[in-house]
């Protein structure tokens, strides 16, 4: 994680429902991984519940405990930034599932960081790539639930902040990757793969634009995130990697 913050989960997601790791595994299944990295682990539940192999947790904040037989499983307690430039021994990552602090410079920073520790057929998995209101695109958490809960009463304590803003600079600037985002399942996530088919017009052609964009400048332009089923968001990108 790049920080250390809160990260509230929507207490209208239903009970024992681990969707992330549902789908985390059906995509290793399909590439056949054997190494998994997770950026941003809380309380471990997504992390405890995929299936591979090899699998690095990564958090500034340990609050679980990997099981005795997990041997292949390992936890670091560091941020992001600083697990990244350790000189621990990492290996090349089949899937990364990127959940930390949810802002655009380092869920950005995760990306670039992650795509050094990948290859070819790697998927990068970022969360939390479309706020569900205004108050959820804020930077900051804790101004995010305040805000929300003074203006309108609400209680849903969800918060995407503008991760979204990545997946417009990849749309603009990264022509060697292609991207879904699933929708429909529960939490907004954004398959990320090495692509040829990942040419596509710039909508904003400055770095500056996209880090300005605000909530309703993301309504405007929201079609940038190419949503789509799961099912059918995995089937492109296993079609597109290739066996």
């Amino acid at each position: 994680m790049g920080a250390d913050h809160v990260h509230p989960i929507n207490k209208e997601m239903p009970p024992n429902v681990n969707f992330s790791a549902r789908m985390i595994n059906t995509l290793a299944k399909r590439l056949d991984a054997s190494s998994y990295l997770e950026i941003g682990v809380l309380r471990g539940k997504t992390f405890l519940g995929v299936d591979i192999g090899r699998k690095h947790a990564v958090d500034v904040i340990k609050q679980f405990d990997i099981p005795e037989y997990s041997r292949d499983s390992r936890f670091f307690q560091c941020s992001s930034d600083e697990y990244f430039v350790s000189a621990d021994d990492k290996p090349i990552y089949d899937i990364v599932f990127i959940d930390g602090l949810h802002t655009f410079e380092q869920s950005f920073r995760d990306l670039s960081n992650s795509l050094i520790y990948t290859h070819n057929r790697s998927v990068i998995i970022l969360d939390d790539t479309i706020p569900n209101d205004v108050y959820s695109s804020l930077r900051n958490s804790k101004q995010a639930l305040k805000y929300r809960k003074e203006e309108t009463g609400g209680s849903d304590l969800s918060w995407h902040g503008d991760v979204y803003k990545t997946v417009f600079l990849i749309h603009d600037f990264y022509a060697t990757l292609n991207y879904k985002t699933i929708v429909g399942a529960w939490n907004p996530q954004t398959l990320i793969w090495r692509s040829a088919n990942g040419h596509r017009t710039p909508r904003f052609n400055s770095l500056e634009k996209i880090e300005r964009l605000s909530y309703f400048d993301f309504l405007e332009h929201k079609d940038i995130l190419r949503t789509d089923t799961e099912q059918r968001a995995i089937e492109v990108c296993v079609e597109e990697i290739g066996p």
